[in-house]
């Protein structure tokens, strides 16, 4: 989890303490790359044209996108990198709050709240990708606490879900 900033203007968001959007609207798109670069500035960080355009991928992308996935974007769009280049700017977003990276695929969904530090479970449907961040109170507090009680220092938590998302669950028949 990212350090709690200071406050800067926000996007407003309709959904929140309930199920978040999964990445900023496309409408949005322009207003929070510009956001992500003021919390740079903010902070003291650079905010490249590589990094900007990672960013945006992942934010236009209807499902989280992995290292590989953005490189093929970028050679698309005329751009080539290397992997470990890509690897960097990812590290960077995600160290910035930008991004979250899910590890049970190793990719990288858009946080449209990198202002404010929050807790968030993905829920994430196994059968087309399409991932949710879910806004949680106290299930990383709850963690930690048991992880002291067994005597096991906490560094890192991250909950993912997986399912089948309500698309799928009409698509297959499966009801909720």
């Amino acid at each position: 989890m990212v350090k709690p900033q200071p406050k800067t203007a926000t996007i407003e968001c309709r959904h929140a303490g309930s199920i978040s959007c999964v990445k900023p609207l496309h409408q949005q798109l322009t207003r929070f790359l510009a956001q992500a670069d003021a919390l740079c500035l903010q902070r003291k960080q650079r905010f490249t044209a590589l990094r900007k355009q990672v960013l945006s991928l992942i934010c236009q992308s209807p499902q989280p996108l992995g290292a590989y996935a953005l490189l093929d974007l970028m050679k698309e769009s005329g751009r080539s990198a290397a992997p470990p280049t890509v690897y960097r700017a990812l590290d960077f977003l995600q160290q910035q709050g930008f991004v979250h990276r899910l590890a049970s695929n190793n990719t990288y969904l858009a946080c449209a709240h990198p202002q404010q530090q929050h807790e968030a479970v993905f829920l994430v449907c196994k059968q087309c990708g399409f991932t949710q961040e879910l806004h949680t109170d106290g299930i990383y507090k709850a963690v930690g606490a048991r992880a002291e009680k067994a005597g096991f220092k906490l560094e890192h938590a991250s909950v993912e879900v997986s399912g089948l998302c309500a698309g799928c669950q009409q698509k297959t028949g499966v009801s909720q």
